[in-house]
């Protein structure tokens, strides 16, 4: 058990290492980063052991061994010393330890009995696991009260504002709203059905530390940051003996409520009131006993003051992770675990005594006259195939040494070489072996089997079941079959020998032994030799797209082979057709993604070959591999009324808010953009669910353009979607800041005004229309008359005030 937990300790403290490296790598990038830094340290944490269980040991000499064997020499033991402690019998394990002898010498030597401690080891290290797990469990018993006792929310102000910003922030699960019934610390829990708890005296907050505040806690149900925080606390217990643990659960925290910080800073909020906020609550408000163990509290007044100065710092970046960022995150730390997980030191193993009965019997060469007249029967790889599905091949170099084995059926092929050597022109035969060097080239057909060993000076020993034989014409045809059949399997010096088979047969010689490979890679490696060459007409690359579609199953090998060929060559209407054809058989995201985005590159593309491609495209499921590639084709050419549609169709079947309005952004700001382009970019825009994404959106276009009668319905059409008020207000606003705006285009933003239901948020655009915009008769009155939908007396008070 201590070299479990000395091996789980090490493993541990190199994973916390790597992720304090990151986090100091990543000081000056956006928290919501570092706090997945260390997210992904604790799963990994867990994952250690799971993958240690189910993975085969990486042996390594340089690993530690973390054993601590506790052994006696059986031979200082007295005869009578074993015999009177053989029946023994306790609860903890003895061993034998001698007495110091007295200075006579004639002395006789004593023993006593010791126990081994190191029994204990087990239960210090469970009762330390208990005991952080059970303060965890007393922080959700905690919890699970506060929200017996606590009443909902019933302050309809405080329902609404919530249901805006989780719009606002895409969340789609139903948030519950808790009133205390005292001065309790702002903080949310649940992970299913999240529950955000407020204190008593909540609905005396101003508007703005209301919607900070939420905002605040909706951002840690949205980043699940209380399922991180039971996870980080179950690390804990798991490895409470390990300090750097304890120190990566509190860095957890400390990014954590950054990161929360950052969304509220980025949706708006000012930095100094916000400060004011926090100092606010963490003076007048403290969490409930033990509930700070499992729940995620706003603000501990211990990280508070290094959270004012992050907030005022104007320099800091408050990014949130985007998809292309986490994924590879995730892929890193598999790539850092589970290596690690299956690393163990190596042992050696005690050589077994050999026994008269195992010696192997040496075998009596017969003699070669004895063979004379015997003829030895044609063996064939032909046949190997049929007799299972299991095919396995591998070629593994080391230094000047090459192993090339396939496993395949019932046969085994194998090629060993110890130092240089070099094939003959046509790869048929082993033409050349270095000094002190030999190639052994074998086949075992499961009853018998066949061996050629060629050293320097080709000097050939051939075997057949172990019997030496003369290296004849059978035996030549034989070892070219190999040779060539593990070429064929593997693809090992498949460039080579296609080049060979190019200058000697030509490219129809070439394609003929596209039927004979085995294995994507080797198939890719020859069709890419096909396309270097120069060699191929139309109508063979033609033919060569269609035959790598169906043979290729690789998504990778079909996207290197297809995109070697698009840089190569024009694409012709059939070869762009087989193009999109090949694309849509493959089946990863990254991989399609590639291939269409060389094929869309490439001059002279049809209109229709663009839409099939983008039809392609529309299998993509990934959103961020989708807005990338039609990012990248935007970027590469105009998109033209014929591969509008198509172009838009793609774009509306993502589901990601951010990665769809990220595509539209490109498209609208594109020099050059159409007047039909930007109403099509409106009309998509118009499925975007987030109403932070499509007021960004709907705030660039007014930034760029002048909203005018073209863009005017699809404009307003889009911002009547938008369910916030306050996102709403910030797309019309942005309307108004362009000089002249045409008086119907006002009427609709004083149209549209009258869907805002904060009282605070129509106050205030109608204000900025009143400060922007000439007022004639039709405005004023437009103006009053949704004034006149305030309830709030004093905020159409100041709108009228300002109207006269």
């Amino acid at each position: 058990m201590i070299a479990i937990l000395a091996d789980a300790f090490v493993k541990a403290t190199v994973v916390l290492l790597l992720a304090a490296g990151a986090s100091l790598l990543l000081k000056r990038s956006p928290a919501a980063l570092r706090h997945l830094v260390w997210a992904l340290a604790f799963v990994g944490l867990l994952a250690l052991p799971v993958a240690s269980a189910i993975m085969p040991d990486w042996r390594f000499a340089a690993w530690p061994r973390l054993d601590v064997p506790v052994t006696f020499d059986a031979h200082q033991i007295p005869t009578d010393a074993i015999e009177s402690t053989a029946n023994a019998v306790g609860a903890v394990p003895l061993t034998l330890a001698p007495l110091p002898a007295p200075s006579s010498v004639s002395a006789p030597v004593r023993w006593q009995l010791q126990p081994d401690w190191t029994v204990l080891v087990i239960p210090i290290w469970l009762g330390g696991m208990l005991l952080v797990l059970g303060a965890l469990a007393l922080g959700l018993a905690r919890i699970a009260w506060l929200g017996r006792t606590a009443q909902p929310m019933r302050d309809t102000a405080w329902i609404a504002l919530a249901a805006d910003l989780a719009r606002g922030l895409g969340l789609r699960r139903p948030v519950r709203l808790l009133q205390s019934t005292g001065p309790a610390m702002p903080m949310t829990w649940g992970v299913r059905r999240p529950v955000i708890l407020l204190p008593a005296d909540a609905g005396t907050w101003p508007v703005e530390r209301r919607r900070d505040v939420l905002l605040h806690e909706l951002a840690h149900v949205k980043r699940q940051d209380f399922l991180t925080q039971l996870i980080a606390r179950v690390a804990c217990a798991a490895y409470w003996f390990n300090p750097l643990a304890w120190l990566a659960a509190g860095r957890l925290q400390v990014e954590r409520e950054r990161a929360c910080d950052d969304h509220v800073l980025r949706g708006g909020a000012k930095p100094s009131a916000y400060a004011s906020h926090l100092l606010e609550i963490a003076r007048a408000l403290r969490a409930a006993p033990a509930s700070s163990l499992a729940s995620v509290a706003m603000a501990r007044p211990a990280q508070l003051a290094t959270r004012l100065l992050d907030v005022l710092d104007a320099t800091r970046r408050r990014d949130v992770v985007a998809r292309r960022v986490a994924v590879p995150a995730w892929i890193a730390a598999a790539m850092v675990v589970l290596p690690l997980a299956a690393a163990s030191p190596r042992v050696a193993e005690p050589a077994p005594t050999p026994k008269i009965d195992t010696i192997p019997e040496v075998r009596t060469p017969r003699p070669l006259s004895s063979m004379k007249g015997k003829r030895v029967a044609r063996d064939t790889l032909k046949g190997c195939s049929g007799q299972t599905q299991h095919t396995r091949s591998s070629t593994t170099a080391e230094n000047e040494n090459l192993t090339i084995f396939v496993d395949v059926g019932g046969c085994s092929v194998r090629l060993a070489a110890t130092g240089k050597f070099a094939f003959t022109e046509d790869f048929t035969d082993i033409g050349s072996v270095a000094a002190g060097a030999q190639v052994v080239v074998e086949v075992d057909y499961g009853g018998h089997d066949r061996r050629v060993t060629v050293r320097p000076g080709n000097e050939r020993v051939y075997k057949v079941d172990g019997d030496v034989r003369p290296f004849d014409a059978e035996a030549k045809a034989w070892l070219t079959e190999t040779i060539t059949y593990l070429l064929r399997r593997t693809g090992y010096e498949a460039e080579a020998r296609a080049r060979w088979i190019l200058d000697r047969r030509g490219i129809r010689g070439l394609i003929d032994e596209f039927g004979q490979l085995q294995g994507d890679y080797t198939r890719r490696i020859y069709y890419q030799a096909a396309v270097e060459s120069g060699k191929l007409d139309v109508a063979a690359y033609e033919e060569l797209v269609e035959m790598a579609a169906r043979t290729i199953s690789s998504d990778y090998e079909l996207a290197e082979l297809l995109i070697a060929v698009s840089k190569s060559q024009p694409l012709t209407a059939r070869m762009q057709a087989g193009f999109a054809a090949a694309a849509k058989s493959i089946s990863s995201d990254y991989e399609r993604h590639r291939v269409l985005t060389a094929a869309l590159s490439r001059p002279g593309l049809t209109p229709a070959a663009q839409a099939v491609m983008l039809e392609a495209a529309t299998g993509i499921d990934s959103d961020y591999e989708l807005a990338s590639l039609l990012i990248e084709l935007n970027d590469a050419r105009a998109i033209d009324d014929a591969v509008r549609p198509a172009f838009f169709t793609a774009a509306n079947t993502m589901s990601s808010d951010y990665e769809h309005r990220r595509v539209l952004t490109a498209v609208v700001g594109r020099k050059g953009a159409s007047r039909a382009m930007l109403a099509d970019a409106l009309a998509s825009a118009q499925s975007i669910g987030s109403d932070y994404e499509l007021a960004e959106l709907l705030t660039q276009i007014a930034g760029v353009y002048t909203v005018d009668e073209t863009l005017r319905l699809a404009f307003f059409a889009a911002a009547a979607t938008i369910s916030s008020d306050h996102e709403h207000a910030r797309a019309l606003a942005s309307v108004l800041d362009h000089r002249d705006v045409a008086r119907p285009v006002v009427l609709a933003v004083l149209e549209s005004a009258k869907g805002i239901q904060s009282d605070y948020e129509l106050g205030e655009l109608l204000l900025t229309v009143i400060r922007r915009v000439p007022l004639d008769d039709a405005v004023r009155a437009a103006v009053r008359a949704a004034a006149d939908l305030i309830g709030s007396q004093y905020d159409r008070s100041r709108v009228l005030e300002a109207l006269q």
